[in-house]
């Protein structure tokens, strides 16, 4: 796989959920480095960062250790992230400070669905001005919801792509000889309950006349 010629300029990487980072820290935090590989800056809403750095709740998947090497690699990388605030996120924030001054009520506790979808929709008008200043911006996620709605913004001119695809672009791309079986690796520690790959990934969102 190649990157379009247009990502040969400065490239940003948007992630708009967690699930490429959660599949990428499976293997490690070195695979989580691939995002740096083309000299990308890295993006995320503050609402990923909530997520990757907010305790789990007590139905969901714990993983301990893997959600720690997650909180370690954007703190470790702080110079090379750059955290999009968002109204959502912000709201969030305020709901889960009133909900600690109230003692925790469990009834009572801020919901987190949809609310990374919307955060996302926030960043892409910023994404928008790095397109104008010359900038390739590459979104990666694998959520269809966010999918679907980064192909309809059709005023917007970004690359989008789901963790797979990009692993193979790391393979092709700059040679890593362990990207080449990291997707196999990640589908064992998933029990293969990993994405499914859309058949027209990559998807060149291009903007309309």
């Amino acid at each position: 796989m190649r990157l379009p010629p247009e990502a040969a300029r400065a490239v940003r990487f948007l992630i708009p959920d967690t699930v490429p980072l959660s599949l990428l820290g499976m293997i490690g935090p070195t695979a989580l480095d691939w995002l740096f590989l083309p000299g990308a800056e890295v993006w995320v809403t503050d609402m990923v960062r909530e997520e990757a750095t907010r305790d789990p709740e007590p139905d969901r998947d714990q993983r301990i250790r893997h959600r720690a090497d997650i909180r370690a690699w954007l703190a470790r990388n702080e110079h090379r992230i750059r955290t999009q605030p968002t109204t959502e996120g912000e709201k969030y924030r305020n709901a889960m400070a009133l909900w600690e001054r109230a003692g925790r009520p469990s009834d009572l506790k801020p919901a987190w669905h949809d609310r990374g979808e919307r955060s996302v929709l926030e960043v892409l008008d910023a994404a928008g001005r790095a397109v104008e200043d010359g900038e390739a911006v590459i979104v990666i996620t694998d959520d269809g919801d966010a999918r679907a709605a980064l192909k309809a913004r059709k005023d917007l001119d970004i690359d989008l792509m789901g963790t797979e695809s990009f692993i193979d672009l790391v393979a092709d791309e700059h040679g890593v000889v362990e990207a080449a079986t990291a997707w196999q690796a990640i589908a064992m520690a998933a029990n293969g309950k990993v994405p499914v790959t859309d058949e027209d990934d990559p998807v060149y969102v291009r903007r309309g006349p």
